[in-house]
């Protein structure tokens, strides 16, 4: 009870310090603008009907704050973003699933000059209600990418990718950690001057801590720029083989297609529409690999400057491939997670938004998810709304 009596005074004293304040820009501006720090600070309370994911269906009430500080450099060839950020979330019932996560993140980009490209490195640590494995995890996340793009000559271009990410989780007796490496390269060729043709191979190769790996292989073709009249993004589609080796990997080699997309229209000047579609082979929290496909489409309308609505909708089919082993979850019976499971899932949210100026934003969302499932612990229902302020200097 204190701790809401303590939310509640956060929220007032937050509101009051933003209606109150000058409109004026609150921006740190250093070396004649070209070094700028922003502070944000956020308190939100959600009510969450399936806090971990599964058909025991336990609700509670979450309250959450977060202040974070962003840096940002524009100077000579090379610009630099950096962040540093603390969130925590306290629950109303269910003891043992507070949290506090920080996070950091840096960019170091290039944007002028005949080779272009970025190097991000970034740590989170997250808790979260995972659908793949129906229970609540807590892991350190660490990703790191280096990113180029360079003209050949004429109209070809070559990008390429590089990086290394991390998913270390604090429990590692019921969770696997992953490592993964990845290389890509691209060439774009111009077919006009609205429209590219892209051709691209990937490897990724993935280490869990149960002494599995597997290895992909992925070609794929696509398009970018204007699809179709009016319906402007990327797409692409291709074939790819995942390469299991390490206890439980005896059924070879899995291959399917593969494709990734995203698009938008704009129907009028506050109306606009997106879309995406991924396919990918992924290797969950317990070790099992899936190959997952996800569809989702949103619908933006800024009603004014001060009011926007958004309303977004996906499906998600997932099919395990395998596992290395029988998995002992907190909360449920044992999962047998091999290829007798198969998943899909439909989900829908809308959100309201309010801007009162550049330092108070507030926003109210409402989200809907049914998950189907050939394991009964896994078929749930999950709603939650949000009430959400922030302030930005």
């Amino acid at each position: 009870m204190a701790f809401r009596r303590d939310s509640r005074a956060a929220i007032a004293l937050l509101l009051a310090m933003t209606l109150t304040c000058s409109p004026a820009r609150a921006l740190v501006s250093l070396n004649d603008g070209r070094d700028r720090i922003y502070v944000s600070a956020t308190v939100s309370v959600s009510a969450d009907s399936n806090v971990f994911a599964n058909s025991d269906d336990q609700g509670d009430m979450v309250y959450s704050t977060g202040l974070s500080l962003s840096y940002a450099r524009r100077a000579g060839w090379i610009g630099v973003n950096g962040s540093a950020s603390v969130g925590s979330s306290k629950f109303g019932k269910i003891e043992g699933q507070d949290f506090v996560n920080p996070s950091f993140g840096l960019e170091f980009t290039k944007q002028s000059g005949r080779t272009t490209g970025s190097l991000t490195l970034s740590a989170a640590k997250e808790s979260r209600a995972d659908a793949a494995i129906n229970t609540r995890s807590t892991s350190w996340n660490i990703p790191i990418g280096l990113s180029f793009k360079y003209p050949i000559s004429g109209t070809y271009t070559l990008s390429g990718s590089m990086g290394y990410s991390s998913r270390r989780y604090l429990d590692e007796t019921v969770f696997a950690s992953l490592s993964t490496y990845h290389a890509s390269a691209d060439l774009y060729h111009i077919l006009t001057t609205e429209r590219e043709m892209i051709a691209g191979y990937r490897y990724r190769y993935s280490a869990t801590s149960r002494n599995t790996s597997s290895a992909d292989h992925g070609l794929s073709l696509g398009l970018s720029g204007k699809l179709i009249r009016g319906l402007a993004g990327s797409l692409r589609v291709g074939y790819q083989t995942r390469i299991p080796s390490g206890p439980g990997s005896n059924e070879g080699s899995f291959s399917s297609w593969t494709a990734s997309g995203s698009s938008s229209y704009a129907m009028t000047k506050k109306l606009n529409f997106s879309g995406s579609i991924a396919k990918d082979f992924a290797t969950t929290a317990t070790d099992s690999m899936v190959d997952t496909t996800t569809m989702s489409v949103e619908a933006q309308y800024a009603y004014s400057s001060h009011w926007a609505l958004a309303a977004t909708g996906s499906f998600g089919d997932s099919q395990y491939l395998g596992e290395s082993g029988r998995v002992v979850i907190a909360f449920g019976p044992p999962l047998e997670l091999g290829k007798q499971r198969h998943d899909n899932y439909v989900t829908w949210s809308v959100a309201l938004s309010y801007s009162l100026n550049e330092h108070f934003k507030a926003g109210l969302n409402y989200s809907w998810f049914k998950n189907w499932s050939t394991i009964s612990f896994a078929d749930f229902v999950r709603s939650s709304w949000t009430l959400n302020l922030s302030t930005t200097w």
